[in-house]
């Protein structure tokens, strides 16, 4: 983990996921304070479910968002030019081109020119907050969650490598103290690993039994401003400290807020320019 700190803002990041549930696990004592955990609301009902998640992930999920990433896909490839060679027509050329032969057109062989592409070296890197009021139900965080893995995959499917990131980053009731939590979910040469991305992104214990439990190690000063043990803070935006031209995913607030997956995956692969507008 790193950590760093400011008069009015601390930062902890952790370098996967399976470090933050060290800690989170670690700290679900003081955060619970002999409560249970309730499931419909953390998302597991035991500490051993939890340790399970984390250490296999939520494949039961993942296909809903890997159907959506096909249709993206799919609909990538008729719409945007991702090819790495383009035809050419000439008299001279590797390949013949047999229709043009037989009808006589002079300009019958075909070459390929080498194009750049929008997948050539580039690594994508997408920041997604898992910041949810307390209200928001576990099926808005699923599907929410849809629309983040789908892209993860589409991107992949595609060409493109991607660092991932799940944010939580919380605002103090003072209204000027910050806390920023962050998890990396996907390295840019790690496999895709799509149980791992829908646990990270679709499922509450996350926030509710990880990231939160976690806020306990902030020193006491912060865990006073950041009301730990409380309200804990409310949602807050990632810090767009990242690689320029990363994207931002925010926090949630309401149930209102989440779009169905098929509409956030096309618009992120738009703001991307993957996909035509």
């Amino acid at each position: 983990m790193r950590a760093s700190e400011s008069a009015r803002e601390i930062v902890h990041v952790y370098e996967s996921v399976g470090e933050l549930a060290t800690v989170g696990i670690g700290n679900l004592d003081l955060y619970l304070r002999s409560r249970e955990l309730c499931e419909e609301w953390h998302g597991v009902g035991t500490v051993d479910d939890l340790r399970t998640l984390v250490s296999d992930g939520w494949l039961s999920e993942s296909s809903a968002a890997m159907d959506v990433a096909a249709d993206a896909v799919e609909l990538v490839e008729q719409e945007h030019d991702l090819t790495s060679f383009r035809p050419m027509w000439d008299v001279s050329g590797c390949e013949v081109d047999v229709g043009r032969y037989l009808a006589g057109e002079p300009d019958n062989m075909i070459d390929y020119e080498i194009t750049q592409t929008a997948r050539s070296g580039r690594v994508i890197v997408l920041c997604a907050s898992a910041s949810y009021s307390g209200a928001v139900s576990g099926d808005t965080i699923k599907k929410r969650g849809h629309g983040i893995a789908a892209l993860a995959f589409a991107l992949s499917k595609l060409g493109f490598a991607t660092e991932l990131w799940v944010d939580v980053s919380s605002l103090g009731p003072d209204g000027k103290t910050k806390g920023r939590f962050r998890a990396k979910v996907k390295g840019p040469n790690d496999a895709v690993d799509p149980a791992l991305i829908m646990f990270a992104y679709s499922h509450p214990a996350v926030l509710r039994t990880l990231f939160i439990p976690a806020m306990h190690e902030v020193p006491e000063r912060f865990q006073e401003a950041l009301a730990v043990g409380a309200s804990y803070g409310t949602p807050l935006d990632p810090k767009r400290d990242l690689e320029e031209g990363a994207i931002y995913l925010p926090a949630v607030r309401s149930n209102d807020d989440v779009p169905e997956a098929k509409e956030a995956l096309l618009a992120h692969l738009r703001e991307l320019g993957v996909l035509d507008s």
